[in-house]
């Protein structure tokens, strides 16, 4: 198998639910300002809605209201800022590419799929001669 295959191959780490809260808060940490794009497939109605590039600002656990915790997602687009609430959530997972780098947030909530792609930067020949 070539170098270029084994990084393409993506591998799931379902989060569990006790860890949510400190892993968006290092996740908005992480990629704060990075371009993203989202995927949201409504599971009522099949449609499927995918945002343009954005930048991302913040991923957060809220759960003022317990029996309905929310996950929201911040982004801000051109000179507009936008907040996505999923509600309920049931499920959270990162995808990882073979050589480590992060790839996507899925994350299932009530009605929803949503998956959050990092659009990551490919290191300059530059960048890369610094290691």
């Amino acid at each position: 198998m070539t170098s270029a295959i084994k990084d393409s191959i993506v591998s799931r780490a379902t989060l569990p639910r006790a860890d949510w809260a400190s892993f968006l808060e290092f996740f908005s940490r992480r990629h704060h300002g990075s371009l993203v794009w989202i995927e949201t497939h409504d599971t009522k109605t099949a449609e499927t809605v995918v945002s343009q590039n954005q930048h991302l600002l913040s991923t957060e656990l809220d759960l003022e209201d317990e029996k309905n915790p929310r996950i929201n997602l911040t982004v801000q687009a051109g000179n507009k800022v936008i907040k996505r609430v999923f509600f309920r959530p049931s499920k959270l997972a990162l995808y990882v590419t073979g050589d480590g780098s992060e790839e996507s947030l899925h994350l299932e909530s009530l009605n929803t799929s949503t998956t959050v792609h990092l659009r990551l930067a490919i290191p300059s020949r530059k960048s890369v001669n610094q290691f």
